[in-house]
């Protein structure tokens, strides 16, 4: 059994439909996958199945005990609890657990980021056009950044190292782009500067706008002269004209 202390849970599960059908069809007052669930089916599967054999037995506050003659039995669930720490010929003979959990340890080489904040996923757009760039498939221009060969400048726009401007998307003249994420096909005018932030697909930016640490969700409508900084605009929202926006939170009522 492989004990470690320098992982992180990403907060990814994939359950078998049946057996989650079950346990939560068993624990009705169960609400969280993470805190309740998985704790559950980690436990569950040192239980062995009822049998007139040998086996490990469960007390009533659902931990296991383990009688000293049966470490076979003990070595045999924990293969399937870290299967990477045992031989796959070895694995086949585990037995007795009604449910088998394992994880996936992501190698070095690989990207892995735990998104359950504004500020990570930020920073997860930004790895994309930076350490993490082959996950996007584009290559880096000479400029080091991405620019789509549909995108369209105007006279004077310059987008600085570490942007990305997806397929389709139009900027107007004197516009500046630092450090930012921009989708799909957005109209953007001209005097537009956005820095340290994620504008989504099909948004509208209209002449003289500032953008600055913000989220921009998909189909939002920004008049002309609106300011936005360190803030989240929700799906087909409307900051209307002249405003001017910090810290906030926008989206339709």
């Amino acid at each position: 059994m492989e004990i470690r202390s320098d992982l992180m849970d990403a907060h990814l599960y994939a359950f078998n439909r049946t057996t989650l059908q079950d346990v939560l069809e068993k624990k009705e007052t169960y609400r969280s996958i993470r805190l309740e669930v998985l704790p559950y089916l980690v436990r569950s599967q040192l239980r062995s199945a009822p049998s007139g054999g040998e086996g490990t037995i469960v007390d009533e506050t659902g931990d296991v005990v383990i009688p000293p003659n049966s470490n076979l039995q003990c070595l045999s669930q924990h293969r399937a609890i870290a299967p990477s720490a045992f031989k796959q010929d070895l694995l086949s003979s585990s037995g007795g657990g009604t449910h088998r959990c394992c994880v996936y340890i992501a190698s070095k080489n690989k990207y892995c980021h735990r998104l359950n904040s504004i500020q990570a996923y930020c920073d997860i757009n930004r790895d994309v056009i930076g350490e993490a760039s082959h996950l996007s498939g584009y290559s880096f221009s000479s400029h080091n950044n991405i620019i789509h060969p549909s995108c369209v400048l105007g006279s004077k726009t310059t987008v600085g190292p570490q942007c990305m401007l997806a397929e389709g998307s139009q900027l107007g003249d004197k516009c500046s782009v630092k450090r930012s994420v921009i989708g799909r096909h957005c109209r953007i005018g001209s005097n537009v500067k956005i820095v340290n932030s994620v504008v989504m697909n099909h948004v509208v930016i209209e002449d003289g706008c500032h953008i600055q640490g913000s989220v921009v969700c998909n189909n939002v409508q920004l008049q002309e002269r609106a300011v936005l900084k360190d803030c989240q605009v929700g799906a087909g929202y409307t900051v209307t004209a002249g405003s001017d926006h910090k810290a906030e939170s926008l989206a339709r009522k």
